[in-house]
């Protein structure tokens, strides 16, 4: 078999408030595997947001080993800790975090820009891939122009435009209304088939249920469901 696309073990987490230590995440193990579709699914408050920065290689852990498509997370320093972001995940937001001063095109040609790659190379991938999920006649319009649904697919065209190893979504329905995320949840699903590695998170059940897997976040420990 491969090497897992998530590898963690006994992954703790505390911190300072005052005189009290608060613990947020008590020993997290988790594997996820090449071409999964995992659900974490959690209330608010429960450690979940935490483990989301965690698998992003966005914050620093206590304890515990990190292992993202073998890479070892937990022995980097910052600027390789942005590399392995830049290069192994594409991160898909409830917000979308798009430039507002950049059409749809410049956005998605961003991760690759930031790489150093060639902007005519760039530019190539990022309309094959606007042009993938639908955007094609999008792609010269900025943001500000297009639906909450439309500004979502051009966030999963910039995840994507890289050829991430994990796609990590965070909440990505919770902006848009009803049918529109069940479209976007539809368009997860096709992802997934055609082989991309998705981490979701959640506190939506309805919206985990979309996943192949589903784990549950508890007060910082997590627990599979059947």
């Amino acid at each position: 078999m491969s090497e897992p696309v998530i590898r963690m073990s006994g992954i703790k987490k505390s911190y300072k408030m005052g005189d009290t230590t608060l613990t947020v995440l008590k020993g997290i193990s988790l594997t996820v595997n090449e071409g999964e579709f995992l659900a974490i699914l959690g209330p608010s408050g429960s450690g979940k947001s935490t483990l989301m920065n965690m698998i992003g290689c966005m914050d620093s852990f206590d304890e515990g080993e990190y292992y993202l498509s073998g890479q070892p997370v937990h022995t980097m320093n910052d600027n390789k800790l942005t590399d392995i972001r830049n290069e192994y995940i594409g991160f898909i937001f409830q917000k979308y975090h798009l430039i507002s001063k950049y059409t749809i095109l410049r956005n998605v040609m961003m991760p690759l820009l930031i790489r150093g790659e060639d902007a005519a190379e760039a530019e190539v991938r990022a309309r094959e891939r606007l042009i993938q999920l639908g955007m094609g006649e999008r792609m010269d319009h900025k943001p500000t122009e297009l639906s909450g649904g439309q500004q979502q697919r051009a966030a999963i065209a910039r995840a994507l435009v890289g050829n991430p190893k994990l796609l990590l979504a965070d909440e990505p329905t919770g902006a848009l209304d009803s049918a529109t995320g069940k479209e976007v949840l539809k368009l997860f699903g096709e992802l997934n088939e055609k082989g991309h590695t998705i981490v979701m998170i959640t506190h939506d059940l309805n919206v985990a249920k979309s996943a192949g897997r589903i784990v549950r976040i508890v007060d910082g420990e997590l627990f599979e469901d059947a």
